[in-house]
């Protein structure tokens, strides 16, 4: 009795060995259907097999040749657009050692004179496949993940925010970025410290402002917010967005100091200040929720802030915050 060589758990793919078998067994004039019992293969996948790797003439069948068409049609569908263009790698390496997103990588080679282009979807796909992997690649995106994560979701709560205004009643001008002047407030805390970082971000230029705070309190965030506003030009200063945490609770004073206009986001609903949530992500690439404060000086925290107000951005057209800003003021 003939007996089958079915695997618990096996691929549909067929290995050299199956394809020596499947030229024996068809060599004794089996039917087709007899010799994917015999193999422990379903029939499907020897009627493809002969098609693809035989001509479909099951006389002719060789099992050397078939193994070689499959192997050079596997490497041919694995070999990507930069395995192909070793320039268009090295630019995207090169772009991803200096620290820019794939977003911006992808733009940035449309004026690179290379005659090739490549989407930010595929140097992604690039970054975590097996070969970028092990070449650690992805270390130098901005959240240096090797996987992505899902969002996960929260219940929402009230909390008390004397003259709280809903961000549902803020204009529509400022939630679709039609004027430059409108700010995003956020703080980021970091592990076993008090000390803390309050961040603006104006939603329009995406111009970060970064300030070292003694506590996550609202006096210090208020001293933030004053060094921001006295940073910009009165006209660059006109709203300010919070989320619910106490640390918004003297926004009543920025309110009256500059006469700007203050609007608080849903309770849980982070994504609706998602310019200042973006800025967060690219200074946590270079400040980790580990990282010690105390060892930070104001002046390092002003260079991290400068180095990314001058970093091209894909929203943007590939210009800087800090070049969309000397346009505006000049």
């Amino acid at each position: 009795m003939a007996l089958s060589i079915k695997v618990a758990g096996m691929s549909n793919c067929l290995t050299f060995y199956d394809r020596q078998m499947l030229e024996y067994w068809l060599r004794t004039k089996q039917s087709l259907r007899a010799v994917a019992r015999l193999l422990g293969r379903d029939h499907a996948v020897l009627v493809r097999e002969l098609a693809r790797n035989g001509s479909g003439d099951r006389r002719k069948y060789r099992a050397d040749i078939a193994q070689s068409l499959f192997e050079r049609r596997r490497h041919k569908q694995h070999k990507g657009k930069l395995d192909k263009h070793p320039e268009l790698k090295e630019y995207v390496v090169e772009g991803l050692k200096k620290e820019w997103s794939p977003d911006v990588i992808a733009g940035k080679l449309k004026g690179a004179g290379l005659g090739e282009t490549i989407s930010h979807e595929s140097i992604y796909h690039y970054i975590y496949n097996k070969e970028g992997r092990y070449e650690g690649l992805f270390k130098y995106l901005r959240q240096g993940q090797s996987k992505r994560h899902k969002l996960h979701s929260r219940k929402k709560c009230k909390l008390p925010i004397p003259e709280r205004v809903s961000i549902h009643l803020r204009p529509k001008e400022i939630g679709e970025r039609k004027r430059y002047g409108d700010w995003e407030s956020d703080s980021m805390i970091f592990s076993n410290q008090r000390q803390i970082l309050s961040v603006q971000s104006e939603r329009k230029s995406k111009l970060i402002r970064v300030h070292k705070a003694v506590n996550k309190t609202a006096d210090e965030t208020r001293n933030a917010l004053v060094k921001t506003a006295e940073s910009v030009p009165k006209e660059l200063f006109l709203t300010i967005t919070f989320d619910n945490g106490t640390e918004g609770f003297k926004h009543t004073e920025i309110k009256k100091e500059y006469g700007v206009a203050t609007y608080f986001c849903d309770p849980f609903a982070s994504w609706q200040k998602g310019g200042v949530e973006n800025a967060n992500k690219l200074i946590r690439y270079y400040l980790p929720r580990n990282t010690d404060l105390s060892k930070l000086t104001d002046r390092d925290i002003y260079e991290l802030q400068e180095k990314l107000n001058n970093r091209p951005r894909k929203c943007l057209n590939y210009l800087s915050p800090n070049e969309i800003i000397q346009q505006v003021v000049h």
